[in-house]
């Protein structure tokens, strides 16, 4: 089984001030159930070498392990500026994984007009699902076919 990541960006918003390419510090923390039904969190920190003015695109990439489940919460937060008071941090709830979630933190004072984009990324796992599910329904066919026939 492969290894699930979900990865955070942060961009220029179209026809707005930059942000996001030099912004120093980001944080995120995730909460998820593991495959034992045990709470799992997990954070991590934006580095400076692709934060802050870097030739490197601003990402964190999330490690869920063997874990196929949702994050349960996905939590962001930028650094306040000096002398404020106010916590600049948002909540997603059940952020699928494998994905890629782009966050726009804009403006940085108000956290609750903070979009977030999520693509997904297809893999190879859901076209085997969807021949499995076939073949199940076929063989289910086939059964019920032999023993009707059988009935009459």
């Amino acid at each position: 089984m492969e290894t699930q990541t979900c990865r955070y960006q942060s961009y220029l918003y179209p026809g707005s001030q930059p942000f996001g390419v030099n912004q120093p510090g980001p944080y995120l923390m995730y909460t998820t159930v593991d495959s034992n039904g045990y709470l799992k969190n997990a954070s991590a920190g934006q580095l400076s070498q692709s934060a802050h003015f870097s030739l490197q695109l601003p990402y964190t990439v999330l490690g869920l392990g063997r874990s196929a489940n949702f994050l349960d919460h996905l939590f962001v937060g930028i650094p306040r500026q000096p002398g404020e008071t106010e916590m600049r941090k948002q909540e997603w709830t059940a952020i699928i994984p494998n994905s890629q979630l782009i966050v726009i933190p804009f403006p940085h004072n108000n956290p609750r007009s903070w979009s977030a984009k999520l693509y997904l990324t297809p893999s190879n796992s859901v076209l085997l699902t969807a021949i499995a599910l076939i073949g199940v329904c076929v063989f289910i066919l086939v059964i019920i076919g032999i023993l009707h026939w059988k009935e009459k």
